[in-house]
């Protein structure tokens, strides 16, 4: 799956897939009951995408967490949210030795798995970015209004022929411009030089 269609949404559980996107709302299923609603262009959404974990060294994407998480399991769901702090920070250690628990908190760890879990009920492994391609064939695939209802596009009026160009005496003037420069430039040469004797 995708994983900039997956959101979560501020003061909202679990996640959602983004179905439709507009200017003003986005068309979202819930991960969890499969309840389809709109949200207005102001809500507050974060894509799983766009999320990345602190670690001792450089940040690691949420993606690549997840996708270890999975193989870590092998494909089963992990421990659950609602288990004691230190079982779900031993099932992280597990995956990701390296995260930087001076920045990631209990409160973090526990809505990863819970994510995570939710993920692996709704088959979304393996995840996946998306690509410019992916961007494209949405873009193409809405169809103007007159295909869909089977009536022929119409027509574009055809381009009006450039009336044809009059011969420009503009050519000749700009030459004598750029001798005008080219001789300016050859005298102050010239000064340059007789000064420097």
């Amino acid at each position: 799956m995708i994983i900039q269609k997956i959101i979560a949404i501020a003061g909202k559980p679990g996640l959602y897939e983004v179905l439709a996107t507009n200017r003003n709302n986005l068309v979202v299923e819930s991960m969890l009951d499969g309840k389809r609603s709109s949200l207005p262009g102001a809500s507050r959404v974060s894509s799983l995408g766009d999320i990345t974990m602190y670690t001792e060294e450089e940040d690691i994407l949420l993606m690549d967490v997840l996708n270890r998480m999975h193989a870590h399991t092998g494909g089963q769901s992990g421990v659950s949210h609602k288990g004691s702090p230190a079982e779900i920070r031993a099932f992280v250690d597990q995956v990701i030795p390296e995260l930087d628990y001076d920045r990631v908190f209990n409160s973090d760890l526990k809505k990863l798995v819970q994510w995570f879990n939710i993920l692996v009920d709704k088959n979304a492994f393996p995840l996946v970015p998306e690509t410019s391609e992916d961007a494209s064939e949405e873009e193409t695939s809405v169809e103007p209004e007159e295909k869909k209802e089977g009536k022929p596009a119409a027509k574009k009026p055809a381009a009006k022929k450039p009336a044809p160009k009059k011969p420009s005496t503009k050519k000749t003037t700009a030459k004598a411009t750029v001798a005008k420069k080219t001789t300016a430039k050859k005298t102050t040469v010239a000064k340059k030089a007789g000064g420097s004797k």
